[in-house]
């Protein structure tokens, strides 16, 4: 999926159905408390936090810009959660929070959403925050982002009545608290920041924000550094996730650019990163070292190929797409990855077992089926042509995708199909599955599911370029974002699930769980991605 720089987030969480984020309106919880007291400090000294020091984070690409709405890279997601704030957030049990705003209410028809913004908000230079702020940055969101496309149709306005209320207004009903909570590229900004965006989008000397870090000083290509904003007025409430209350103990926080994971593992063994996530295949050897710490996410990834619906491709037919599903050892590919902590077994288009609110049984059994005979018979049926080849893509920057290619290959040639192989960079391989829709067949990638939507998923946003029967599948989604309770959006979930599972727009391989790897040192780390906002060091 285009969004695939941001698939590394970690989240120690239980999700929760969605209905309560569509239920949910008010003020965030009103009993403040010491950020460090829920920390998951538990992965340090659970003492009182120590103001100060330097945290020092491998980042494994330079990010290139700080504009979190048009760059989807890792990096930029990263360091906008320390920069930025959004007006909700959600926490550790994905529950939309206020931050920037102090409550929020949405109408009894559900199209319209007023937030009340906190007063006395500043921006890291000093200068108040304002709705008119809200606005430009939410207006820069829905127009240049991706995570914004399935709420354009929908959204009829966002304006400012006053300094310190901004109102949504919608067509129809969207699960827009959700989308404002967890989507990437929602932290609000200078309105004059927003205006200074060109054609790469907001340059970096407008790099203003609310958060508890601001921007010190870039060296493009070796290190990022923040530093603690002095101006910082966290909201009250429990630290969770996202949301609540943050410390901003430390200092600085230095992120290294390095690519190489293998020196990543030897940066964390030698000091030289605080922080860090290795790869799998190094994950036994940092779970056995008594010098390091882990944490796993609790939420998973879905690892899965996409197939092709253009007519340039074989899996333009039914046929070749339920051959493919039936050829496809989902388990062996899971199994593959040597890792049983990080990985857990899927179902569906959506579904992944810790996400309570994408979950669904529907389409189950389809998904199970493995029978590399009968999809011999239904490649024929499709008409695969003997010297007919099945070309497979991919990037180069995640190994386990071209690993799970490998293993569909050769059960391809196990039946007479020739399958090859091409990796790129992200890039390259974007423009290859946007720009020239008819050159391939299968392309791996992973989704996040997040924010919980079905019209986020990879297996809605990723089908533009793939001749995927969207029109049939709009209704569907209007519904599902229409649904008033959690039983009416399960009932319309268990709709899109079936006729995903009947048209393969992907085959979900497996989830895949993430981790990071850290100093003993490193204390208040609970785990939630490469969040900081409450870390300290000890002495």
């Amino acid at each position: 999926m285009d969004r695939t720089g941001q698939r590394r987030k970690t989240k120690i969480v239980a999700l929760v159905a969605l209905g309560l984020l569509l239920s949910a309106c008010g003020t965030a919880t009103k009993s403040p408390t010491t950020p460090a007291a829920q920390s998951g400090a538990g992965q340090g000294d659970p003492g009182q936090p120590v103001r100060g020091g330097n945290l020092t984070v491998r980042l494994a690409q330079d990010p290139g810009s700080l504009d979190t709405v048009q760059n989807s890279n890792a990096g930029t997601s990263y360091l906008g959660h320390e920069i930025f704030e959004s007006l909700v957030a959600i926490d550790a049990d994905y529950q939309p929070q206020p931050v920037l705003a102090e409550s929020y209410k949405k109408s009894d028809d559900g199209l319209t959403y007023t937030f009340t913004l906190r007063k006395g908000i500043v921006f890291s230079d000093g200068s108040p925050l304002k709705a008119s702020d809200v606005v430009a940055s939410m207006r820069y969101w829905v127009d240049k982002g991706s995570y914004a496309g399935s709420l354009k149709p929908v959204l009829k306005d966002i304006t400012a009545p006053d300094d310190g209320t901004a109102v949504f207004t919608l067509k129809a009903p969207f699960n827009l608290v959700a989308l404002i909570a967890a989507s990437h590229g929602s932290g609000i900004r200078k309105a004059s920041d927003v205006a200074a965006a060109g054609a790469t989008g907001i340059p970096q000397d407008h790099v203003i924000g609310t958060g508890p870090y601001k921007l010190k000083s870039w060296t493009a290509g070796q290190e990022i550094v923040l530093e603690r904003n002095d101006k910082y007025q966290p909201p009250s409430g429990t630290s969770s996730g996202y949301a609540g209350a943050k410390g901003a103990y430390l200092d600085t926080i230095t992120y290294k650019v390095v690519a190489d994971r293998d020196a990543a593992f030897n940066g964390l063994q030698t000091g030289l990163f605080d922080v860090a996530e290795p790869s799998y295949d190094q994950y036994d050897q940092i779970k056995q070292n008594p010098n390091l710490k882990v944490g796993v996410e609790g939420a998973a990834n879905i690892q899965y190929v996409a197939l092709n619906h253009n007519s340039g491709s074989i899996f333009s037919k039914q046929e070749a797409r339920d051959a493919m599903n039936m050829l496809v050892d989902k388990k062996a590919i899971m199994d593959s990855q040597g890792v049983p902590d990080l990985v857990l077994p899927s179902n569906g288009a959506f579904a992944t077992q810790t996400n309570k609110a994408m979950y669904s049984e529907a389409g189950k059994a389809k998904w199970d089926q493995h029978d590399p005979e009968r999809a011999k018979q239904l490649f024929a049926a499709a008409g695969l042509r003997p010297d007919q080849t099945i070309r497979m893509i991919t990037t180069d920057e995640f190994p386990q995708f071209k690993d799970a290619l490998v293993i569909i290959q050769d059960s391809l040639k196990k039946i007479g199909i020739k399958a090859t192989i091409e990796s790129y960079d992200f890039a390259t391989l974007m423009g290859r599955k946007n720009n020239e829709p008819n050159s391939w067949d299968v392309l791996a990638l992973m989704d996040d599911a997040n924010p919980p939507v079905p019209s986020y998923s990879d297996n809605v946003q990723g089908m533009d370029n793939m001749g995927y029967p969207r029109d049939k599948l709009a209704p569907l989604l209007t519904a599902y974002n229409a649904a008033k309770t959690p039983e009416e959006q399960k009932q319309e979930l268990d709709k899109i699930q079936a006729f995903t599972s009947e048209n393969l727009p992907t085959l979900t391989l497996y989830n895949a769980r993430s981790y990071v790897a850290y100093n003993p040192k490193v204390n208040g780390y609970d785990g939630w991605g490469l969040e900081f906002a409450n870390v300290w060091l000890a002495r």
